[in-house]
């Protein structure tokens, strides 16, 4: 699941898990999903990751449009705006590590020293560059052992921690443990959970612009809008998770080095490929953060919206939360995009398998609950014996979809001229009822709020209302009239007309009466 530049970050427990062994759970079903008659479910889905916030492949796309990075940053994050931060941390603690038996530590272009105590504490040992060292706990104590094998020291403790230092020796320092080499900052081993040996974290003490420049998000060849918007919104992130305490239980740290707050790469990325653009676009937008009424915001971000991000009640419950509204993503739809669309198929087993519900075989699924964007909030999953009510999020992460933003057994993908229209209307058609389908030459997709039309020549089209109800009743595309070749216009006296490919349909608003001619 783990893609370089995807946010999958912060998906919580599942919101709801209630069992009933005897009979239905909920309202009637809005939507059903029935098994297959080959015993499969399709799911068709759109979207990578949590479906908060700022839409990373939107932000490409939006950025391809030429959005700026503070319009990307507004229009994801409603009612904010850009400032300057006016007390950010000194320093972060990430986490690059947690519960090791053994770490190796690798110098690299220079020699790294292992001090006690803090960074300028006694130095206990040198690595020579080139060489791989191991530390290992022994009872409360660490042992070090060099290249050869041999134990150069037993010293520290629970209250006395060890530090690499290289930084300002000119080196860098690899940790497989960690998958990564870091270049900035310092690293402290800690010893906890002593109590039937002990653990070994690993935390890098760093400046706030230099743990962005190791950042590894999305990828540096993206266009510079995007780049400068992750950048925001990565600093803005982590000013906020720090303001909580960086000694979280768990990893003593204010972020996570790994999808559970924002990937952490260090020399990997800023060394990478095209690692120079990406320290350009956070050097050019040195300590600017998003806010609302002055307060650095909660800035969640995921790989990719599928279209249309979330309330944030919708994903994790508790109260709404003004900035984290669902708005339309007209930009993540672009073909470098591997997450527009997508579809998983199923057999019955493995469904109920990986659920694991203790329903016998899923049969069906009924009383479908969606959020704003279209992901499942909640859904009850039918069996044999019984039936489970599970929020959306525990239906993504125990069947490895990539998102919650999904429909079952009926494919409602957005895609091609359709898709460019309806991104073109912000969305405002709702959400999709129905496949794209082909007719009389053309397309078709039904919404909840309109259907949009497709033809080669006269292009897409929406239409709604009255005009909608006149031009079915005629036969659509397969009747006289063709294909719409406008938009729904709305007359000087209210009136709402559309043009079609041999003929016009006038409707007043209420649809009490309409004219074709």
């Amino acid at each position: 699941m783990r893609v370089p530049f995807r946010r999958r970050m912060r998906r919580l427990p599942a919101l709801l898990l209630v069992l009933s062994m005897s009979a239905l759970l909920g309202a009637p079903a809005p939507a059903v999903a029935a098994q297959g008659d080959d015993g499969e479910f399709t799911f068709f889905g759109s979207g990578f990751g949590h479906g908060l916030g700022m839409s990373q492949w939107g932000a490409y796309g939006l950025a391809l449009e030429g959005w700026t990075p503070s319009r990307i940053l507004r229009h994801f994050y409603t009612g904010t705006r850009l400032a300057t931060a006016e007390a950010p941390p000194q320093t972060l603690r990430i986490g690059l590590v947690q519960r090791a038996r053994s770490v190796r530590l690798e110098a690299q272009e220079g020699p790294v020293e292992l001090r006690l105590a803090d960074p300028g504490g006694d130095l206990v040992a040198t690595i020579p560059a080139g060489e791989t060292w191991r530390v290992r706990p022994v009872d409360t104590r660490y042992r070090i052992i060099d290249a050869a094998g041999g134990t150069v020291a037993r010293v520290g403790g629970t209250a006395e921690p060890l530090f690499a230092v290289f930084q300002p020796l000119g080196a860098r320092v690899r940790i497989p443990e960690a998958s990564h080499t870091y270049n900035r900052g310092t690293v402290e081993l800690g010893l906890h959970e002593c109590g039937n040996g002990c653990d070994i974290r690993l935390i890098l003490t760093i400046a706030p612009q230099e743990y962005l420049y190791g950042l590894a998000e999305v990828p540096s060849s993206w266009p510079m809008a995007a780049l400068k918007a992750q950048a925001i919104a990565a600093r803005t992130y982590a000013f906020t998770k720090a303001s909580y305490g960086q000694h979280r239980a768990g990893c003593d740290c204010a972020l996570y080095a790994s999808s559970f707050d924002q990937v952490y790469a260090g020399w990997d990325k800023e060394g990478g490929l095209d690692g120079d653009r990406w320290v350009r676009a956070v050097d050019d937008t040195l300590d600017r953060v998003v806010v609302e009424s002055g307060q650095t915001i909660q800035a969640f971000y995921m790989s990719s919206s599928g279209g249309y991000t979330e309330n944030n009640e919708n994903v994790w419950g508790g109260t709404p939360i003004d900035y984290l509204r669902g708005v339309c993503d007209p930009g993540d739809y672009t073909t470098a995009n591997p997450s527009a669309v997508w579809r998983v198929d199923l057999t019955a087993e493995e469904v109920s398998k990986q659920l694991g519900l203790g329903i016998g075989t899923v049969r069906r699924f009924t009383g479908i609950i969606r959020g704003v964007s279209g992901r499942i909030v909640r859904v009850t999953v039918q069996g044999e014996t019984g039936s489970a009510t599970i929020s959306g999020s525990t239906l993504r992460s125990e069947l490895g979809l990539r998102d919650d933003r999904v429909w079952i057994d009926a494919n409602r993908h957005v895609t091609g001229a359709i898709r460019e229209k309806y991104d073109a209307l912000a969305c405002a058609p709702g959400l999709p009822r129905s496949r794209q389908a082909s007719v009389a030459g053309g397309l078709r997709q039904e919404f909840t709020a309109a259907t949009i039309f497709y033809k080669e020549g006269p292009g897409a089209h929406e239409l709604w209302g009255p005009v909608l109800d006149r031009y079915l009743a005629k036969g659509g595309p397969n009747g006289r009239l063709g294909f719409p070749t406008t938009d729904v216009r709305r007359l000087p006296n209210g009136n709402l007309r559309v043009r079609f490919e041999h003929g016009v349909i006038t409707c007043r608003p209420d649809g009490s009466s309409c004219t074709v001619t």
